[in-house]
């Protein structure tokens, strides 16, 4: 199911007309993906539409929002996740290609990086040659035959890139993906990095210079996962320690916009009942304005 939420907050999932995903093809979109089948909780439901409505206040833009809108409580099984969001992801997949196609920029707030199965195939597809900047804890690079914990999300990457077949396209080339701020890798997950052109550039004091030569004169889509972040930050369901800092992030996207940007999609936040004026949402925002386009 595909939906816009509008101006009217008690109504976030308000049915829109069909004419409205035509309206204004060259302008910045927002998708909001709210399907939850591969999360343990329901946090991550309200943060993606309170992110998506900031975001889309930024962009002046309205929200599509795909998903039922409800998330289960307990964590499925990979194979049980990929079939209930079977019929969600394949229409992520199509917004993502249809408006990396038609618009001036593309965002996507998704609740969990699971969601990412679908669209950065659709990114590879409308642009091949673009870098993808992976900005996460996890690279999410397992496969059926390599995860331990048989979560959707941590297999997402690995799907993407064709490393298994998901059902919603493989085509990002290992070659196209750079991984940033990844700590928390599983040893099948070294392995694929060690063996494979993905290009993992280490925090430290030479992280934006090698950034800024992995990436130069190339298109780039960006993916940030809130656990990318130092515990403590943001809420995100896990807390890995050693993450990037708010300045480390705001020079990260300074580093990416010397480059034209194509899009930019965020995962991984949690709603923090304490936090009314969702101010969680309003830093990462910050953090990464200059990726956003101007005007």
């Amino acid at each position: 199911m595909s939906t816009v939420v509008d101006q009217d907050p008690a109504n976030p999932l308000a049915e829109a007309p069909n004419e409205s995903r035509r309206a204004h093809p060259a302008r910045p979109t927002v998708t909001a993906f709210v399907d939850g089948v591969s999360g343990h909780n329901d946090r991550a439901r309200r943060a993606t539409i309170d992110l998506a409505k900031t975001l889309a206040r930024r962009l002046e833009a309205k929200v599509g929002v795909i998903g039922e809108g409800t998330e289960h409580g307990q964590t499925l099984g990979w194979r049980a996740a990929l079939h209930e969001a079977e019929a969600e992801l394949d229409a992520l997949a199509e917004t993502t290609e249809h408006s990396l196609r038609s618009s001036s920029f593309s965002a996507f707030c998704l609740t969990r990086n699971a969601a990412a199965l679908a669209t950065l195939p659709a990114v590879a597809r409308a642009h091949p040659d673009a870098a993808i900047v992976w900005m996460g804890a996890h690279p999410c690079l397992h496969t059926p035959a390599t995860t331990r914990t048989g979560d959707l999300s941590g297999m997402a990457l690995g799907g993407a890139t064709g490393l298994w077949k998901s059902g919603h396209g493989g085509e990002l080339a290992l070659s196209n993906v750079v991984l940033l701020g990844a700590r928390d890798l599983d040893q099948a997950e070294r392995n694929v990095i060690a063996n494979s052109p993905i290009r993992n550039i280490p925090t430290g004091p030479r992280m934006q210079e090698e950034l800024a030569a992995t990436i130069a004169g190339r298109e780039v889509f960006v993916h940030f996962s809130a656990d990318v972040l130092q515990p403590g930050i943001v809420l995100t369901d896990f807390q890995v320690a050693n993450g990037l800092t708010i300045d480390a992030v705001v020079a990260t996207a300074r580093t990416l916009a010397g480059e034209r940007v194509l899009g930019l999609q965020l995962s991984e936040l949690e709603h923090d009942p304490a936090d009314r004026f969702n101010t969680s949402a309003q830093l990462v925002l910050e953090m990464l304005a200059p990726l956003l386009p101007r005007g």
